[in-house]
């Protein structure tokens, strides 16, 4: 497949996951509130940051070394099994410790019933990491797309059906949210079983620690990135009432939707660049980088418009408070989508340390501007402290970026005549076809 066509497979994949996501946002916030949502997202994001926490970067390496060998995906299919089980169990014991001295305080909302649920979904969610990165290295894009679309379809059928039979409370939307991470592995179970001949048992040490070596240096980077991106929702919930984080959730989640075009660039892109079996070099990261920027900048203009009114039609005048820390999180959007591919570019250069050490830079910005923001200014200085993280993280990959590519500022960000000459002839091809196939279509039917 093309890197355009994988870049649309993609797209086309998150907007799916988008719509299913407003679904389920809009059932969760009218039924449950900016309290009940808060505590729910709460839930969610507990096993959402230990996973990738307790990952050792093995992921990256999976994506890394199965796009130079596909060879290498029997390997990684038995030995991330193996990995989900010692790694997600080891998660579950020092979650378990953890809960018993915070129950009483940081984690007095969390029932027992609660703490099970996150116990399952920890091994379940890694070994789903683990094997996703498996189909993103192979570059199968469109199985890594829908696997990931299980989860989201699951979760607003879930919610859908629950609250039509009044049914729907923090612990059976949660439940559901969990019952979807089994059900993406189910999914994936088949495609796995086909690389590895039903060998799951197979468990290689030299390639575990081939991937240790590679995934040590972007674990770090993995680290500090789920500190940027997650730590301020755990530090409004200890400062703030939950209908706080509520609030704040609803801002992120809709912030989150305008970013999503970076990440869909950056999914088709690593593989194509590890492999160097494609004609695609690294002189195109440029013209992705900045043309990913001016479409996040257009994206997240529409939503500063829309946001308001989109905000009271769907969440109700409850989640209002969320406009305004929408607001601000937007100008860090458009930098973190531009971030995200260039940080692309330096994994699949084999570079994952720059990765460690922009994020090990900006993880401390990040507890020192929530820390300090937070308490002054609830959720505003959340979103505040998150823009400035993300315009800084760009400034520091693009930095990295400039010392291996050589690569101008203006190449990056500005875009250019001939940019969008491309994108117009791209759009009148695409236009063209549709036409053509539907008259196609048509006339078959005559």
């Amino acid at each position: 497949m093309s890197f355009v066509r994988n870049s649309f497979l993609t797209l086309f994949g998150t907007l799916g996951r988008v719509a299913f996501s407003m679904v389920t946002q809009i059932i969760i916030s009218r039924v449950l509130g900016p309290v009940g949502k808060g505590l729910y997202s709460f839930l969610v994001q507990i096993p959402t940051v230990l996973v990738p926490l307790c990952s050792l970067g093995l992921n990256y390496a999976n994506t890394y070394y199965v796009a130079r060998n596909p060879e290498d995906g029997k390997k990684a299919v038995g030995s991330s099994l193996g990995m989900a089980a010692f790694l997600g169990g080891f998660m579950v014991v020092c979650v378990s410790i953890a809960y018993h001295f915070l129950k009483n305080g940081y984690m007095q909302a969390v029932t027992p019933l609660q703490l099970g649920l996150i116990l399952l979904a920890i091994p379940f969610g890694l070994l789903n990491l683990y094997w996703l990165s498996v189909l993103w290295g192979m570059d199968t894009i469109g199985k890594y797309n829908l696997a990931l679309l299980v989860q989201f379809v699951v979760l607003s059928a879930g919610v859908s059906v629950a609250a039509a039979l009044d049914r729907l409370t923090v612990t059976t939307g949660f439940g559901i949210w969990v019952a979807g991470n089994i059900l993406t592995t189910l999914y994936m179970l088949p495609e796995m079983a086909k690389i590895v001949r039903w060998r799951f048992h197979v468990f290689s040490l030299s390639y575990i620690r081939q991937t240790l070596s590679y995934g040590a240096k972007s674990y770090l980077a993995n680290v500090m990135m789920v500190i940027n991106y997650r730590l301020d929702l755990f530090i409004i919930a200890g400062f703030l009432p939950l209908s706080e984080v509520g609030l704040y959730a609803t801002a992120v989640t809709l912030a989150e939707m305008v970013g999503y075009l970076g990440n869909a660039v950056n999914t088709a892109l690593i593989p194509k660049l590890a492999s160097e079996k494609d004609s695609l070099t690294f002189s195109m990261t440029p013209k992705v980088t900045r043309l990913t920027i001016m479409l996040t900048f257009l994206a997240a203009l529409g939503m500063a418009i829309i946001a308001y009114p989109l905000i009271l039609l769907f969440f109700g005048a409850r989640f209002s408070g969320a406009f305004y820390p929408l607001l601000v999180l937007l100008p860090g959007i458009v930098a973190l989508g531009g971030s995200v591919v260039l940080s692309g570019d330096l994994m699949a250069r084999g570079k994952p340390i720059y990765s460690s050490i922009s994020s090990g830079i900006t993880v401390v910005l990040t507890l020192i501007l929530d820390f300090t923001l937070i308490p002054l200014w609830g959720i505003m200085g959340a979103s505040l402290a998150s823009s400035l993280v993300y315009i800084s993280l760009f400034t520091l990959n693009y930095v990295f970026y400039r010392r291996e590519s050589g690569e101008k500022f203006k190449t990056v960000l500005i875009f250019t005549r001939e940019d969008i000459r491309e994108m117009t002839l791209f759009i009148k091809q695409v236009s063209t076809k549709w036409i053509s196939r539907r008259k196609e279509m048509q006339d078959g039917k005559k």
